[in-house]
């Protein structure tokens, strides 16, 4: 099964070190989606704003990126 690595790309880059064995590609962008959701809403508690350029970036094994997910993909604002 291919590994996916889900690095968090804001004020600060963090990598993920030991990523996650996923059976497909539509797995992966599932897991990023949500991911990104948490880390928005956890964002808006901690500081109470949202920088919608901050993203989650994938990569395969081979570290080449396979997906960019930006918070402002996964959020709707209403209002």
């Amino acid at each position: 099964m291919p590994r996916f690595y889900f690095n968090l790309r804001d004020d600060l880059s963090a990598d993920d070190q030991d990523g996650l064995e996923l059976a497909r590609f539509d797995a992966a962008r599932a897991h990023a989606e949500m991911f990104a959701r948490d880390l928005a809403a956890e964002a808006i508690k901690r500081e109470g704003k949202l920088v919608l350029h901050h993203r989650i970036e994938v990569t395969n094994e081979t570290g080449q990126d396979v997906l960019t997910v930006r918070f402002a993909d996964v959020v709707t604002v209403e209002g």
